[in-house]
């Protein structure tokens, strides 16, 4: 019996934790404990159905996360406003161009009136001409259509609301980008020049700008020396996130393996690199 009473005694003693083993379980039970409601309230919080929330999941790039939000909103008060109808456009657009991705834009320009007839890109228009009726003096929606029906190949409906935003805000950088980038692809090249120098007047060392002044120089003006120096002004402003970069460092080192005899990519140019270029254009083919 003395034998039995010493071995429970054992296992008893052998089983009790210390004073020290109790202090640290308990502190990483209460840090789980805490790290799983950090957690709980920030998916909460992040999925809440919010217009905040929303434009954070667009600029991760996940539209559809986007339009689920947005559903809930509506579902929540009945309809969307001008900046709800405006996101639901963008998420759609976007849901569009990764579809077209995917599909190796194969269905792309097929129809000559409408190079996206797509639903989601006529639901899309459908949301920017909503948010439009709601906010008739919001450039930002005014530049998003101008953009969509451009990309459609509906030039004269996009020069008309494109436009239509200088009457609202004439110092609108990415209204004279957008507008550039219409008389270019319309074969307009000197509109389409004074236009993309006036956006870069205005928003001096934006790196998109620098980018498409390079590509218009390279593709529609013909000018190499001038694209040269607009791409590498690009690359200096350290753009970040751009999916374009490898391949504008690669169209850079082709084209002066092509021009060796140009070396003005090495000098940095005059910040005052065509100032004075006035802003009242008017459409003119070349």
């Amino acid at each position: 019996m003395v034998f039995v009473s010493r071995v429970d005694e054992a296992r008893r003693h052998k089983n009790k934790l210390s004073f020290s083993a109790i202090i640290i379980s308990g502190f990483l039970c209460a840090l789980v404990m805490f790290a799983a409601f950090l957690i709980l309230r920030h998916i909460h919080t992040f999925f809440n159905p919010t217009i905040e929330n929303t434009e954070r999941l667009l600029s991760m790039g996940k539209p559809k996360d986007a339009v689920a939000l947005l559903d809930k909103i509506e579902n929540n008060e009945g309809t969307l406003d001008s900046k709800g109808n405006l996101l639901r456009g963008k998420a759609l657009y976007a849901m569009l161009l990764e579809q077209l991705r995917v599909e190796k834009w194969g269905s792309y320009g097929l129809n000559p009136n409408n190079w996206l007839a797509h639903p989601l890109a006529a639901e899309a228009e459908q949301c920017f001409l909503d948010a439009m009726a709601a906010s008739p003096d919001d450039p930002d929606i005014r530049l998003v259509l101008g953009n969509l029906y451009r990309e459609q190949g509906r030039f004269g409906d996009s020069e008309l609301i494109l436009r239509s935003m200088f009457e609202i805000d004439d110092q609108n950088a990415e209204a004279y980008l957008a507008i550039g980038l219409l008389y270019a692809e319309g074969g307009h090249i000197e509109a389409a020049e004074r236009a993309l120098t006036a956006a870069w007047e205005l928003d001096e060392g934006n790196p998109k700008i620098a980018k498409n002044l390079a590509y218009f120089y390279r593709f529609y003006a013909d000018e190499p020396e001038l694209s040269i120096e607009w791409f590498s002004r690009y690359l200096r402003s350290e753009p970040k996130r751009d999916p374009d970069i490898n391949l504008i460092r690669a169209e850079l080192s082709d084209l002066i393996e092509r021009y060796p005899e140009y070396d003005g990519y090495k000098v940095e140019m005059d910040a005052r690199f065509n100032r004075g270029v006035g802003r009242n254009f008017v459409a003119r083919k070349r």
